[in-house]
């Protein structure tokens, strides 16, 4: 095995994820997004990775590495040698024959931070427009004081992805889950006379608000922070919204009792951390777009993943199943 710790010059030519061909060779600047250290029967040490970049995430395997291979940490920046292919078993994947730690010089990071596929701005005129609609001013206010940039947690939630996996794990993730989450709620509360549609905006907008702090947003992929895994982001969501309550004195008590059931009731079950289930109307819509969107979501990565021409996905964490893709003209994923 070839154990050489430098690949020559800096990078100049580095195939995107979304672009990579059964048998390509891959060579170039990569986001280490995880890194598993296994042994194989004999007692060999190899590694599973999955290596990313801003326009998609590919599994790979390093076999016999180097100590400067094993050194590698999840969520640094790598320079790889390998060959991409597609595995009648084992799916799409990078057997990599060479990894070391990047340097500087040879990335951009703009290559490798996921984005939304919804521009910033277009998702900053959707949240303002939310807003906007809301017509009970207390209400309206504490959106204000949640989504102001200028301060925490507006600072963070316009940038920080919505999860480390799954659904909307990159760049502006929580921006788009969010408002798209409060979309569908309000318009589904326009269908219901007896919904308060301001609640189910407002509920639906700051659900996962306590990913701000549960999540890291200034590296090149997600990571779970020590009070994110300590607390949870339900318990911490709700204890940021009920601080800016606390902001307004004249915040009616019954909204506030409200707004701070939606947020720890979100996930629906007990079994997936919220300690109630959503018992209001208000509540009940939040949870149901909430996991609607999720799970489209994931459908939707799954399917830009998949490799051209195949009707199925790989199992989907969201849905515990693969999803049916249907015929796909290769030609028009290029």
């Amino acid at each position: 095995m070839d154990h050489q710790t430098s690949i020559p010059g800096a990078v100049a030519q580095r195939t995107p994820v979304a672009d990579l061909k059964s048998g390509q060779p891959v060579e170039g600047a990569y986001c280490c997004s995880e890194k598993t250290n296994a042994t194989d029967r004999n007692g060999k040490a190899y590694l599973r990775l999955k290596l990313r970049d801003a326009t998609g995430e590919v599994a790979a395997i390093h076999f016999d590495p180097s100590d400067e291979a094993l050194g590698i940490s999840a969520g640094d920046v790598v320079i790889v040698g390998g060959t991409y292919s597609v595995h009648p078993n084992y799916g799409p994947q990078v057997q990599v024959r060479r990894l070391r730690p990047a340097e500087p010089h040879e990335y951009a990071a703009s290559d490798l931070v996921p984005v939304s596929p919804i521009g910033a701005a277009e998702l900053a005129e959707r949240l303002h427009a939310l807003i906007d609609s809301v017509t009970e001013p207390h209400l309206r206010a504490l959106l204000e004081r949640a989504c102001d940039g200028s301060r925490e947690p507006g600072a963070t939630f316009v940038i920080a992805p919505a999860a480390v996996r799954n659904h909307h794990a990159y760049r502006h993730g929580l921006l788009e889950h969010s408002v798209v989450v409060a979309e569908a709620a309000a318009g589904i509360a326009a269908r219901f006379p007896s919904v308060d549609r301001d609640l189910v905006v407002v509920g639906g907008l700051l659900h996962d608000i306590g990913k701000t702090l549960a999540y890291t947003s200034d590296g090149f992929t997600p990571q779970m922070t020590d009070a994110g895994r300590l607390h949870g982001e339900i318990v911490m969501g709700h204890d940021m919204v009920r601080g800016l309550i606390a902001e307004d004195p004249d915040f009616p008590p019954e909204a506030a009792l409200r707004l701070r059931h939606i947020i720890v009731s979100h996930h629906g079950m007990r079994e997936k951390g919220s300690p109630v289930v959503p018992q209001t109307r208000e509540a009940v819509i939040v949870h149901y777009c909430d996991d609607m969107t999720a799970r489209i979501a994931a459908i939707d990565d799954a399917e830009a993943a998949a490799p051209a021409g195949e009707h199925w996905s790989g199992r989907i964490f969201m849905i515990d199943a693969p999803a049916y893709l249907g015929p796909r003209d290769a030609a028009e994923e290029e």
